[in-house]
């Protein structure tokens, strides 16, 4: 599995855990919940509809995130984004950036509170002048804001959206 190497920034097990944390939290509850129901039928019926509501957009979002940034390595450095995409560096000078869009829920901001595990899910894409788009996840990096707030001079936009498929823009 892809991770941290030579100062170079992948995807990571802490970091799938990290952004599956609520979710995981949620099967664990809804386990105990029906342990002390022994596990009768009709609350096992109830908990598989919050698990499919709940779950399947997080396992969509997490399978989604993986794929598009497997072979995917960042680096950041004073003036410049370095990609190492399968074995092949891309430098991006920040001037060469045209904007940043960060598609992020309201609810994970500091102080918000989650109101359901999808929402911990957010990517960044970045926009070359030449029209080139590149797409960072929560899985490489946790906190993207902070990384975005360190590309000096690089346009940054905000889109506030529950469920951050890749695929809506």
């Amino acid at each position: 599995m892809p991770g941290t190497e030579e100062g170079k920034i992948g995807i990571t097990l802490v970091n799938q855990v990290r952004a599956s944390s609520i979710a995981i939290l949620g099967i664990v509850l809804m386990l105990i919940a029906l342990y002390f129901l022994d596990f009768n039928l009709d609350a096992i019926r109830i908990f598989s509809i919050f698990w499919i509501a709940l779950i399947l957009p997080v396992v969509y979002l997490h399978v989604e995130y993986f794929f598009s940034n497997l072979t995917l390595k960042l680096s950041l450095e004073t003036d410049k984004l370095v990609l190492n995409k399968g074995g092949k560096d891309l430098i991006y000078v920040f001037t060469d950036i045209e904007k940043v869009i960060l598609y992020k829920s309201a609810s994970i901001d500091k102080g918000g509170i989650p109101m359901s595990p999808m929402e911990m899910y957010h990517y960044a894409r970045i926009i070359t002048k030449s029209g080139e788009e590149l797409i960072i996840t929560c899985l490489m990096v946790p906190k993207l804001s902070e990384l975005l707030k360190q590309l000096k001079g690089v346009k940054l936009e905000r889109k506030k959206r529950p469920f951050c498929t890749i695929f809506w823009r």
